[in-house]
């Protein structure tokens, strides 16, 4: 198996598509599904920014390591992108995800299916197309010898207002399969690590006297993964994945690919490095901050939707968000045309 290749999976939607418009309107009328502002299928988790050609700018720019590009999506593709370039493959939805589970509007089935893309190497960087790369970095900041560079940081239950049954499922998952000595056990030098920070491992610490791990921080950003892990885990547990699979939407009893990443942290298959370091995820509304965060050291920056903006304000901050970038990013990359 070859673990010098590493490639990169990027999901994109654009909402306004017509067809996706319609497909979505139609199961969501089926599944009788409320899109609403509290929900976890609300409009704000799938409104594009126009920003995706910086995602690409990005890439082109800091990640020269990279193999191949991966592009995920319903099956609409921006008119600007150059579908030639010779990193880049153009997988739509019907490409990989098993016709049982078709179509999606569940960003847990997308997820899910990675591993089931022809091609793709046995390390892989999973992006969202809200998370950008705006400094220059090395493969090593996301495998070493074919190992994910992570960070395991204990922390209390936390309340992710819409997402707190998805960290309960995963987590719950997780205890099916380890007790919290397991984990420590076998991770006790990489958790108790200065690599971690004094912040996150003073975190850890304090949850250690507790019997059970309440919760493993996620970090909102891109995620390595082996693929082989995917892999096995499908075969594990592959009614609770296909259970989720067969949502249109998301559900509150899915388990998502979050759970993927806290079973490679808990077998120890990561190599501890500063997450908190390599990136760190804004809302939307702050462009003041996010004008000064794209001129900083951080390695990647996510960019947060927020449902209570409304589409002029939504508009408006958009807008400034492209010209930041414009300015980052002034030069076309070869993935446009």
């Amino acid at each position: 198996m070859n673990n010098d290749k590493i490639d990169i999976v990027v999901s994109w939607l654009d909402d306004t598509d017509k067809i996706w418009q319609h497909d979505f309107e139609k199961h969501a009328l089926l599944a009788s599904k409320a899109i609403t502002p509290n929900s976890v299928n609300t409009s704000a988790r799938f409104r594009d920014y126009d920003t995706f050609k910086y995602w690409f700018r990005g890439v082109e720019a800091n990640a020269p390591w990279v193999n191949r590009i991966f592009l995920v999506t319903y099956g609409h593709l921006p008119e600007w992108l150059n579908v030639k370039h010779p990193k880049l493959t153009v997988i739509k939805h019907s490409d990989f995800i098993p016709d049982a589970y078709l179509p999606t509007f569940s960003s847990d089935t997308i997820a899910l299916n990675l591993h089931r893309i022809i091609g793709l190497a046995e390390n892989f960087v999973y992006f969202n197309d809200d998370m950008f790369l705006i400094n220059p970095t090395k493969a090593t900041h996301f495998f070493k010898r074919g190992i994910p560079r992570d960070m395991l940081t204990l922390i209390p239950a936390t309340i992710y207002e819409q997402f707190n049954h998805f960290t309960i499922n995963n987590m719950a998952l997780i205890h099916k399969e380890f007790s919290k000595s397991d984990i420590v056990k076998k991770n006790v030098f990489k958790m108790l690590n200065l690599k971690t920070g004094i912040k996150y491992l003073g975190t850890t610490l304090l949850q250690l006297p507790y019997p059970n791990i309440s919760d493993i921080m996620h970090f909102h950003l891109s995620t390595a993964i082996n693929k082989s892990i995917y892999e096995k885990l499908w075969v594990r547990h592959h009614d609770i994945f296909d259970s989720t699979c067969r949502h249109k939407f998301r559900e509150i009893t899915d388990v998502t690919d979050w759970y993927i990443r806290l079973y490679s942290l808990a077998i120890g298959n990561f190599v501890p490095t500063r997450m908190h370091k390599l990136g760190t995820m804004i809302s939307i509304k702050n462009v003041e901050s996010f004008d000064k965060l794209i001129h900083s050291s951080y390695k990647i920056v996510c960019l947060n939707d927020d449902s209570t903006l409304s589409a002029s304000d939504f508009e408006s901050v958009t807008n400034n968000i492209r010209s930041t970038f414009e300015k980052k990013f002034p030069n076309q990359s070869k993935f446009e045309i």
